[in-house]
């Protein structure tokens, strides 16, 4: 679940008035694990480090393998060193690591999501006579598929239409009635 920021505060705020973690996390009926996570990061890098992120973060291949090389060298553990470099989920960490035995440094690159755009691979702007034939049959394909699909949203268009026509002859005939429109 996420969190807005005043509430960050007020988590913050009565814990360091002398609350333990498990009586502010009892008082705000939220986990104890949570309230020292968000008291060592406001600690750590005061109220940007609690703010919460307006969108997923993007980490470059050479800051990850800094923020794995800074845990190897100095023993920390996942959470203290999503700590130091203020980075939200440790478990994001532990992905990083699993990338790299697998995959090494390429394994750290960030992937393009979701497919890639739409486009007509197979019409080309050279002229007839210099398509080869599979180029042209690729293209037929392409151009059969087109119309097939152009004819099934003509059918859709006019089916709708006529319902919509039978639906106003039908609203007419309650009029008749005495009966109002539904």
């Amino acid at each position: 679940m996420r969190y807005d920021l005043d509430f960050k505060q007020q988590v913050i705020a009565y814990y360091e008035q002398g609350n333990t973690g498990k009586a502010t996390a009892k008082a705000f009926d939220i986990d104890d694990k949570t309230v020292c996570k968000w008291v060592r990061q406001y600690q750590k890098g005061g109220i940007d480090a609690i703010k919460p992120k307006s969108s997923k973060a993007k980490y470059s291949s050479a800051f990850k393998l800094n923020v794995l090389t800074t845990m190897l060298e100095e023993g920390l553990s996942q959470s203290e060193v999503a700590l130091n470099f203020n980075i939200s989920a440790p478990a994001l960490i532990s992905q990083w690591q699993s990338a790299y035995r697998r995959q090494g440094i390429s394994g750290l690159e960030s992937k393009p999501k979701g497919r890639p755009a739409m486009s007509k691979p197979y019409i080309t702007d050279k002229p007839e006579n210099e398509k080869s034939v599979a180029e042209l049959k690729r293209e037929n394909e392409y151009l059969r598929a087109e119309v097939a699909y152009l004819k099934k949203l003509d059918a859709l268009l006019k089916a709708e239409e006529q319902a919509s026509k039978k639906q106003g002859s039908s609203q007419g005939s309650c009029a008749c009635w005495g009966l109002a429109p539904r």
